[in-house]
């Protein structure tokens, strides 16, 4: 068996939530990602260790060990207001049509001869409006008028619904992993209210259109949501995103139950601040919960102390890898 089937046999049985061989982890699978230029940030622009640079368009920030985050367009969005009265159609709801089926085929093709391929949509609603507007104009709007921003996450719903249903349409694509961050480290970023009334409807209604195609969900959302956890379920997602430095995954998974796919980044805290010895504890903690919690797949959060990434993969064979 070829190191590409081995993966693709380890992540389909995740996906039927049996244990395999190992705990899968990045490098099994490769997210195909259609229009990152839209719907993403894009990749980081070379800057020296320690160094914050801006892009050329002004709308992104980087860092060196890979961060990149939006500042919004400062020309266009300076107050709320600006926001708020926004044209919605300069924010294009595509076609399911041909032209975006062949790109999305394109992407998976260039994925599929080494990994298991997964298709990954990021820029859904809330972290949408992060992208176009900046946080402080994105934050302003919000609260000032919540109805009005509400039609504006709408707009966005409604085109991250077409590039979901797009990729339900691809053969290959079993596992579809929507992201939007509700929260930040000590949790949700707007109020639940909100949440209920103007995102998570949409959330289930992309969910809906996943399932209705036999495909399966995973909802990805960096922070602490665990005080609207309830709310995410009832969406009705096959799995969940747990960031290991906001929350803790036992407690989640506890609250979420066995039958659920969980993609989870080990604490970053431990790899990056920590010692060899967190990083084992943190280990033999994971691999305790995938006795319990089979449909776990992960990735190494951090690794900026050798010491650490070398004790992460002493411990990923020793405590997350089977055998037969």
């Amino acid at each position: 068996m070829t190191a590409c089937s081995e993966r693709v046999r380890r992540m389909r049985q995740v996906l039927r939530l049996r244990r395999p061989d190992r705990m899968p982890l990045m490098g099994d699978w490769r997210n195909a990602e259609y229009r990152p230029d839209v719907y993403h940030l894009g990749e980081p622009e070379l800057v020296r260790d320690g160094e914050v640079k801006t892009s050329v368009d002004g709308k992104r920030t980087f860092t060196r060990d890979g961060g990149v985050w939006a500042v919004g367009d400062k020309d266009v969005y300076r107050e709320p207001e600006d926001v708020l009265d926004v044209d919605l159609e300069r924010f294009e709801v595509e076609e399911v049509g041909p032209a975006m089926l062949d790109e999305m085929r394109r992407l998976r093709d260039q994925l599929a001869e080494q990994r298991y391929v997964t298709a990954w949509h990021y820029g859904t609603l809330v972290t949408r409006a992060t992208l176009e507007f900046g946080w402080e104009p994105f934050l302003l709007a919000s609260a000032i008028d919540p109805e009005r921003f509400g039609e504006i996450c709408a707009r966005f719903g409604e085109a991250s619904l077409a590039v979901a249903r797009g990729w339900t349409r691809i053969d290959g694509i079993d596992l579809i992993l929507i992201h939007d961050d509700i929260a930040a480290t000590r949790g949700p970023i707007l109020s639940p209210e909100w949440y209920r009334q103007y995102a998570f409807p949409w959330h289930r209604r992309i969910f809906d259109a996943i399932h209705d195609a036999g495909k399966k969900a995973v909802y990805v959302s960096d922070g602490n949501y665990l005080p609207v956890l309830d709310d995410v379920l009832d969406n009705g997602p096959d799995g969940l995103y747990i960031e290991s430095t906001s929350m803790d995954p036992a407690e989640l998974m506890g609250r979420a139950g066995k039958d659920m796919i969980y993609l989870l980044k080990s604490d970053s805290r431990n790899m990056d601040h920590g010692t060899p010895d967190d990083v084992e504890r943190e280990m033999r903690r994971l691999r305790d919960l995938h006795a319990e919690y089979p449909g776990i797949m992960m990735y190494r959060g951090g690794g900026r102390i050798p010491e650490n990434v070398q004790a992460f993969n002493r411990c990923y064979q020793e405590y997350l890898v089977y055998g037969d």
